[in-house]
């Protein structure tokens, strides 16, 4: 295994969500993430919101993941999951508005950030 693979990978998403299909996504989000903290890998999560006026809802969320080599099989685990429960993730985020960025960080060790 390369240490790319072996590095700690952080997941963050960012959601924009409208007031009211906030429910019906918070609901989603428990779902996705109680299957995900399930899978080998999995080493830690963070739910965050923000009230951002009567307009939005933001909500973040944050995976860590022991490496690269468990994303495929966590995505794969929630796949099947919304499969078995007859969910569309896509066109539900769409029915709901909902807009959505993906991003992965690796941590970085503060001397390392300093020498840069």
């Amino acid at each position: 295994m390369s240490r790319l693979q072996q590095a700690p990978v952080v997941r963050v998403n960012r959601f924009s969500v409208p007031p009211e299909a906030r429910d019906e996504f918070m609901k989603l989000i428990q779902r996705t993430h109680e299957v995900i903290r399930a899978q080998p890998g999995f080493l830690d999560d963070m739910i965050l919101e923000q009230n951002a006026g009567t307009e939005t809802f933001n909500v973040i969320t944050i995976l860590q993941l022991e490496g690269e080599h468990v994303l495929q099989p966590i995505i794969a685990a929630v796949a099947r999951s919304d499969e078995a429960a007859g969910i569309d993730r896509q066109a539900l985020s769409r029915s709901l508005g909902v807009e959505s960025s993906v991003g992965f960080y690796s941590p970085v060790v503060l001397p390392q950030l300093l020498a840069a």
